[in-house]
């Protein structure tokens, strides 16, 4: 599901978009400064490392090592 078509197409998730600031970027195809919530300008690639992820919480078990083990 990481190369969904349903995927928000921004400059802030682009691979020629540089971060100058929290808000701004600077396209190095354009050589100009955008927001990172502007549209794409039909060059757009994604780049997966740009996308902002939240981690899974951890599962409360109460499992111990013990209860895997096979003696």
């Amino acid at each position: 599901m990481i190369y969904s078509d349903d995927i928000n197409r921004v400059c802030g998730l682009c691979t020629h978009s540089d971060k100058l600031t929290e808000s701004a970027l600077r396209c190095r195809l354009h050589r100009k400064n955008v927001s990172v919530t502007d549209p794409d300008c039909g060059k757009f690639e994604y780049d997966i490392f740009k996308k902002t992820v939240r981690r899974k919480k951890r599962l409360k078990t109460g499992f111990d090592p013990k209860d895997f083990s096979l003696d």
